[in-house]
């Protein structure tokens, strides 16, 4: 059959730019082929929906074709003649087209029962909309609950009759079952059954779950979105409708605490105090009440005939008292889109525990222009001396209580986690010892080593990683100890003094933590009144600083680590810290080979695409994760297109010298020399004199950011910028950050037409922050974005130099005189650089000027990092007014047009 050819018209919902129509053929081709796409499309292009229209137009001609193509040779087998007098050839030959026949046969019906069932569930839907099936199940349900906890009951009190000698019952749960899963081979994943597959599924992932609400509702604007099966994943923390769950607070209590109720447990102890009586237990009822088998399957139909974001089905689960959580994991198998985070894809594991199978499909990387970094930062693994401790303590607090009852299995991998983990505190001890006489507390120091160095310097080079990760993870010992230190404690606090050369022992963490234990078991009545309250919160203060409430099971931390170092040699280090101050040591494994994790996603995937505002450059993306993960280098295209926006709309300078005539140098070394910092001020007072609206001004880093607003406020340039424009800075803090966007929006809005001389509002943001990816600043909030200096990483940083030398080792650059390292280390500058200017500039209709400040940005290798959109467009002045009186004259201009514009 003939391949499929683009569409000269695209479903989108209004005419598209020629931009638009180009990347969706180009889109459209790449998936046809199944290639591996690199596509740049600057902010405000319609990237989304160009991806959306794209990729949707070319599922439904492909599955239409595919239909047709299996009917073919389906047909094409039944009239098989033979041909030619070798009849063991011709008989051979008719074998081989009744089974490919079958084969399509069997495909072909998957497909139909795949469509017949969607239309099912639509005429369904309407029959049973007001049924009483479903109330008569909730009744059951929770009549089969009552009886279960009556029965659970009666078995308690016959136990307590006989007298027999077994634990309680809510410490029965905690005991781990007998080990019988130490073969060799267990434990390993098993294929992919494509028989097991459905239809072939377009995922798309991006970074944030806003992101991908986002696209979602850009779907639901489409004709797709009311044909199209789209289901969107996300983690418990964001699905989870239990309010007994979700409110706890953090991810792994989350985690840990859903897995405890799909098992059936019972929920938390409460105590309940009268008075002046003893205080009484209370118990709730067992097992999750939104995870009822109808209820999670009719969410699941839902999901499927209607196209839900996040928050919509987080709603609808609400709603209708089932589990969102596990009815979109149930949705996948008969999804088309699956919309997912970056991890749920990246990471192999949550990507297994999701449903997601690769093979065939189709993945969409949305917002991919730090995908390496991601997939770096997602596979590395940190882990502190407190979590070592707090795991350290809990399991050998376990293995004290329950030595007697565990099988000699368990025994013996309980004991070999314990010594790897001994082994690790000691190495961060003995490192604190040593150092503690001349190394000051704030100046921790670095060892980087390779896998092998670290295995043998803590003697764990000879247990078997494989099996202890294999029996971590069947046994669920990690869920068991969280639900053991709850039983107990309700979390562990690992006695952690961090004063100057303290130094401890994960004997004397692990006595501590028996030592609360027991005094938690024998407290006398009388400390529980008011005579002691006061001393005990004196003494809770005095801790308070020297303690980490260890949230969840710190032994995940630990799993975490075991899996990192069966990794190969070659494609990680494992740095260790150590301070004379022990809780600020720690041991991180780090990924130097992220393409070796994108292996299976380039391999098993019909077609990858990788989408950005700013991809450049290609190469990085060609060499360090397509090709270096097994692609081939006929399978990459690239594709790239201008912005929306005509020319005269943007006006990017960029600017050597200030006012005065002096170098604007922003080097590491100059960056903080008075001079420099005055002739920054001058050009910013300039700025916010011709410039209306909202100014935007990254500086390079948090420190930098402040040494500049207190050398501002104490020269009186906060005063002067003042005069003109409100000043505001990027909070350190998360939480503060839509307060200050707020006020700065709002500043803007209610000075557009004051006659005060303070016309909108100026906002210092650092480049990597919170501010630089992400935020949209269009219009009135974007006018103008002032990027100070190039932000370069820190070069003495001992991980990024063994990254630049892991590259200058396997990866080629083909350039003359550049090696793969430092090209690496220009890109993470120049990426940062272009998420941040890029923040402004957001449709068609807008319009913005984009300052350079740094006489580095006049050279040509820094011209031509810039996006093409931008670079092209880019003036390069030599003297301040020269840049001045563009700056000046665009804006004239510009208020000249809206001016004309109102009186039309």
């Amino acid at each position: 059959m003939n391949q499929l050819q683009p569409p000269e018209d695209f479903p989108f919902p209004f005419p598209p730019y020629d931009i638009q129509k180009d990347f969706m053929k180009k889109l459209f081709s790449v998936l046809n082929e199944g290639q591996l796409g690199i596509f740049e499309s600057p902010t405000g292009t319609g990237k989304s929906l160009s991806l959306i229209c794209g990729v949707l137009t070319w599922l439904k001609l492909h599955n239409d074709h595919y239909k047709a193509e299996l009917l073919q040779k389906i047909e094409d087998a039944k009239k098989t003649v033979d041909e030619g007098p070798d009849w063991f050839a011709a008989a051979t030959k008719r074998i081989m087209e009744k089974g490919e026949a079958e084969r399509c046969q069997k495909e072909l019906e998957i497909i139909k029962k795949q469509e017949e069932r969607v239309n099912a569930l639509k005429e369904h839907r309407k029959l049973v909309k007001n049924s009483r099936i479903q109330k008569l199940n909730d009744e059951f349900d929770d009549l089969f609950q009552d009886l279960h906890e009556v029965k659970e009951d009666i078995s308690r009190e016959l136990n307590a009759i006989r007298g027999e000698n077994m634990l309680p019952p809510e410490e029965e749960t905690l005991l781990l079952d007998n080990y019988d899963s130490d073969c060799e081979g267990e434990g390993k994943p098993e294929p992919e059954e494509d028989s097991d597959q459905g239809c072939l599924k377009i995922f798309y992932c991006s970074r944030t779950h806003s992101q991908l609400s986002q696209f979602v509702r850009e779907i639901q604007k489409t004709v797709f979105g009311k044909e199209a099966r789209v289901v969107s994943l996300a983690s418990r923390q964001n699905l989870c409708v239990n309010e007994d769950v979700s409110k706890l607070p953090s991810i792994s209590l989350i985690n840990d605490r859903c897995l405890d109720l799909q098992r059936g447990k019972k929920n938390k102890v409460t105590k309940q105090e009268g008075n002046g009586n003893p205080s009484k237990k209370k118990r709730t009822s067992a097992g999750c009440p939104y995870y009822r088998q109808s209820a999670v399957d009719a969410l699941v139909d839902q999901v499927l005939l209607e196209v839900q974001d996040i928050e919509q089905l987080a709603t609808l689960g609400r709603k209708t008292n089932s589990c969102p959580y596990y009815a979109s994991r149930h949705a996948v198998k008969d999804a088309q889109v699956v919309v997912l985070p970056y991890n749920m894809l990246l990471h192999r594991g949550t990507r297994e525990a999701s449903g997601i199978k690769l093979s065939g499909n189709v993945v969409i990387i949305d917002e991919a222009h730090n995908l390496l970094e991601t997939i770096s930062s997602i596979h590395s693994v940190f882990l502190s001396l407190r979590q070592l401790q707090g795991a350290h303590a809990q399991l050998s607090q376990y293995l004290h209580r329950y030595t007697k009852r565990l099988s000699p299995k368990n025994l013996l991998y309980i004991k070999q986690i314990l010594f790897f983990m001994h082994s690790l505190i000691k190495m961060l001890n003995e490192g604190s010892r040593d150092g503690k006489s001349a190394m000051p507390a704030s100046t921790p120091t670095s060892r980087m080593l390779a896998v092998h160095q670290f295995l043998a310097e803590t003697l764990t080079d000879k247990l078997n990683f494989f099996k202890l990760v294999q029996y971590i993870e069947k046994s669920k010992i990690a869920h068991k100890l969280h639900s053991f230190s709850q039983h107990f404690e309700g979390s562990v606090k690992v006695s952690q003094p961090c004063k100057k050369h303290a130094v401890t022992s994960p004997t004397t963490s692990t006595s501590s933590f028996l030592a609360k234990l027991s005094a938690s078991k024998h407290v006398p009545a009388k400390l529980k009144g008011e005579d002691n309250q006061g001393e005990m919160n004196k003494k809770f203060e005095e801790q308070k600083e020297e303690e980490e409430v260890v949230m969840g099971s710190p032994l995940m931390q630990v799993l975490e680590l075991l899996k990192a170092l069966q990794h190969p040699t070659a494609d990680g280090r494992v740095v260790v810290t150590m301070s004379s101050t022990p809780c600020h040591s720690s041991i991180k494994y780090m990924l130097l080979n992220p393409a070796s994790h994108f292996h299976d996603i380039v391999t098993k995937c019909r077609s990858v695409v990788v989408a950005g505002g700013t991809m450049q450059p290609f190469s990085e993306f060609r060499d360090q994760l397509f090709l270096s993960a097994g692609g081939e280098a006929s399978r990459v295209q690239n594709f790239s297109c201008g912005h929306v926006i005509p020319a005269n709309q943007l006006l990017p300078v960029a600017l050597p010298q200030g006012p005065t005539g002096v170098t604007l140098d922003f080097t590491y070394q100059h960056r903080a020399d008075p001079k420099v910092l005055d002739e920054l001020g001058r050009v910013l007072v300039n700025v916010v004199t011709v410039v209306p609206g909202g100014v935007v001004c990254f500086l390079p880093s948090y420190e930098y950011a402040r040494k500049v607003f207190s050398y501002f406020a104490s020269s009186g340039v906060l005063t002067r910028l003042s005069a003109k424009k409100k000043v505001f800075q990027e909070p350190r803090k998360s939480n503060q950050l839509d307060a200050v966007l707020n006020e700065y929006s709002k500043n803007i809005n209610l000075t557009a037409s004051s006659t005060s001389g303070v016309t909108g509002s100026l906002l210092f943001s650092v480049v990597g922050g919170k501010m630089s990816e992400g935020i949209n600043f269009s219009d009135e909030l974007g006018r103008c974005v002032v990027m100070v200096g190039l932000p370069y990483p820190n070069t003495h940083s001992p991980e990024l130099k063994e990254k630049m030398l892991y590259l200058n080792r396997n990866v080629s650059t083909g350039l003359e005189g550049k090696t793969a390292g430092s090209v690496f280390y220009e890109n993470l500058c120049f990426k940062a650089v272009n998420q941040s200017i890029g923040r402004a500039i957001r449709h068609r209709q807008d319009y913005a000027s984009i300052l350079l400040l740094d006489h580095r940005y006049c050279r040509q290798s820094s011209i031509q990092a810039l996006p093409s959109w931008i670079s092209k467009h880019l003036c390069v002045t030599k003297r301040f007014p020269e840049a001045f009186s563009l700056l000046r004259k665009f804006f004239v201009e510009k208020r000249l047009v809206a001016a004309v514009s109102d009186a039309v």
